[in-house]
């Protein structure tokens, strides 16, 4: 449970980053100062969320067992 909250952590603090990163580079841009979302999207949120979803297909029996840990 404790290596799972690590995870999370490091994958939280990644996409918050990374969202301030693009955040940023939007002010400081000289065309539209806006937020760049699909630059979040690409490089914020899929590259966390994509060692979860290869460890989900390859190895669903870690997940079974975390779900049945929770239950307890």
């Amino acid at each position: 449970m404790k290596k799972l909250k690590i995870y999370l952590s490091i994958s939280l603090t990644w996409i918050i980053l990374v969202g301030y990163l693009v955040w940023t580079n939007g002010l400081l841009s000289k065309g539209i100062k806006d937020f760049r979302w699909d630059e979040w999207i690409w490089f914020g949120l899929i590259p966390a969320l994509a060692p979860y979803l290869y460890l989900y297909i390859w190895k669903p029996k870690i997940f079974k067992d975390l779900i049945k840990n929770k239950e307890e």
